[in-house]
């Protein structure tokens, strides 16, 4: 589904001359040492902010960033999934047609998530990267706002 990682993050960033290597090299010894994922590190270290992580993940893993902020979220998503599933997963439904579902994910690595929105929509998820806080207003909105 998702496809395969040709690139590491660090790179992108790097030839796009928004991390140094410095900083790269400060955030992979850091992860070695406590672990975690290397963009949530970058974010925290102020290396790097949300917007540019995302736009490199959408470079490397090839899908497209969707900022819910500008999106009319369709309220009637909120029978397509649960909100457990979606904080659990850091994922929302945000619209559907007749064959797919669109989904906003923080973690483009979520094989197994997207695999499961299939099977609970029986629809085929149309995935896009979303911050995280876009995607915590989406589900609040959805499921304790929408009429």
């Amino acid at each position: 589904m998702i496809p395969k990682i040709k690139r590491k993050i660090g790179e992108i960033l790097i030839e796009d001359g928004l991390l140094s290597k410095a900083h790269l090299e400060e955030a992979l010894a850091y992860q070695k040492e406590k672990g975690g994922l290397i963009g949530r590190i970058l974010i925290e270290k102020k290396f790097v902010d949300e917007e540019h992580l995302i736009g490199a993940l959408g470079k490397q893993f090839k899908i497209p960033y969707l900022p819910l902020k500008n999106y009319a979220i369709n309220p009637d998503m909120a029978s397509m999934l649960n909100a457990d599933f979606c904080h659990e997963n850091m994922v929302v439904a945000f619209d559907c047609d007749a064959k797919k579902v669109y989904v906003a994910v923080a973690d483009p690595l979520g094989d197994a998530v997207v695999e499961k929105i299939r099977t609970l929509t029986g629809r085929i998820p149309q995935v896009f990267l979303s911050r995280i806080s876009e995607i915590l207003n989406a589900i609040y909105f959805i499921y304790h706002e929408a009429p």
